[in-house]
């Protein structure tokens, strides 16, 4: 239907947590590095994905400002003609 808003309501994941180990401890085993360097491409995704939310939330409130502009251009020019036509009459 022309006119129809789509609304795109995709939830964006929580990010896992990382798990703690010992302060005094200094090696990371190969799956211990790879878990994290997962956890923190899956909290790149997460940026992301805030990231191109809030872009499109501005991109719909310039939209939203640019109406309300014409909207009050247009009442503008209606109160402006209607002041005229008083004082014709």
């Amino acid at each position: 239907m022309p006119g129809k808003r789509r609304s795109r309501s995709t939830r964006i994941p929580k990010a896992r947590r990382l798990r703690t180990s010992a302060l005094s401890r200094k090696d990371v085993t190969r799956a211990e590095y790879n878990d994290i360097i997962n956890i923190l491409n899956q909290r790149n995704d997460i940026l992301n994905a805030h990231r191109d939310a809030i872009t499109e939330l501005q991109h719909a409130s310039e939209i939203q400002l640019k109406r309300i502009a014409q909207i009050q251009a247009d009442l503008d020019d209606i109160k402006r003609a209607w002041t005229k036509v008083r004082m014709l009459a």
